[in-house]
């Protein structure tokens, strides 16, 4: 785990007890010990205007607390023109929140634990992973995820999603131990996304093959 910055988590924290305290999710499926769910929003505004919010629902159901988890990207994610950046990169208090230790499924879902995202182009070495990857880690001093639990995380990149289904494009440490689990839903193509000035060119290009084809 990492020490926090100057953080205003717990009032925040507190907060967002009533927005989620009605929530109640399920348990983790049943033939996966972690799984998730994700979306791509396009940001309209604010520092990162054009780029995509990558937000994930994660559940896990292990043996032991979970010690932190990992989104594994395509190699082609390190490329020097993709960015990945968190919110706790401009002053932010968190990039996830999830339950401690003490809830259990069917229970409210009340969000106790914060996180801080990060991007580890060298992989992790803790799960044995090369591959590029978002890990994120609970805060010492929020708390601690049980064994069983919920969260959400998010990042934001220049990254076009694409959606579907992929197999054991999540893993989690828990304890000694780790695991692999599916994604369903947005995952980071590794493309990025055009600059303005290459959209004009494309459509330029779109154009004159219009015109060519009408001329024909």
């Amino acid at each position: 785990m990492r020490s926090p910055k100057m953080r205003t988590m717990y009032v925040v924290l507190a907060s967002l007890v009533g927005l989620v305290g009605a929530l109640v999710w399920p348990a983790a499926a049943e033939a996966s010990l972690i799984s998730a769910t994700g979306t791509a929003e396009l940001v309209t505004g604010g520092d990162y205007a054009g780029w995509y919010k990558y937000t994930y629902d994660l559940t896990w159901d292990l043996t032991k607390g979970l010690s932190h988890w990992d989104l594994i990207l395509k190699p082609g994610c390190t490329e020097p023109d993709h960015k990945i950046v968190f919110d706790t990169g401009i002053g932010g208090p968190y990039d996830g929140l999830s339950t401690g230790g003490c809830w259990t499924p069917r229970k409210p879902v009340v969000f106790t634990v914060s996180y801080e995202g990060m991007f580890e182009p060298q992989g992790d070495p803790s799960v044995k992973l090369t591959a590029p990857l978002v890990k994120w880690e609970p805060y010492e001093t929020s708390g601690e995820p049980g064994s069983t639990g919920v969260g959400r995380f998010w990042f934001y990149a220049n990254i076009l999603p694409e959606y579907g289904t992929f197999d054991n494009a999540l893993a989690a440490k828990y304890g000694r131990n780790k695991t692999f689990g599916d994604l369903a839903g947005a995952y980071p193509s590794c493309r990025t996304i055009p600059e303005p000035a290459t959209l004009v060119l494309l459509g330029l290009g779109s154009l004159g093959l219009l015109v060519t084809r009408r001329r024909d």
